[in-house]
């Protein structure tokens, strides 16, 4: 019923009091500059049971920096994989069950793919 935009939040260390002591029953994510294995933990915490979390993985800020192509675009197929499957893995590891993955179709800025990762509490 109710949108609560946590624009400039220090995600990682979210709590329910922060957005009123209350879980919820759905996340939205888009988030930059951070790999989600960091903000899943207090995503987790602030999901109510059976909450769906919908969350774009883009695998320039999960492959690592060493591993990026020029330009900051993450260009192997293999790569842009692996991202995925970690994030879906660390969601496993705290009781997120993923529901879909599928490719955005639109590319990043820079021309990275990036994916939508559907998770259920």
């Amino acid at each position: 019923e109710r949108v609560v935009v946590k624009d400039r939040t220090n995600v990682r260390e979210l709590t329910l009091e922060d957005i009123d002591g209350e879980a919820v029953d759905l996340v939205v994510g888009d988030l930059s500059f951070i790999p989600l294995g960091l903000v899943l933990p207090a995503l987790a915490r602030c999901a109510a049971p059976d909450a769906d979390l919908v969350l774009m993985v883009k695998p320039q800020f999960e492959v690592g920096k060493e591993r990026l192509g020029s330009g900051g675009v993450v260009r192997s197929p293999e790569l842009r994989a692996e991202a995925v499957r970690e994030v879906a893995r660390r969601a496993w590891e705290l009781g997120l069950g993923v529901r879909a993955v599928t490719a955005s179709p639109l590319p990043g800025p820079s021309g990275n793919v990036e994916y939508f990762l559907w998770l259920r509490a």
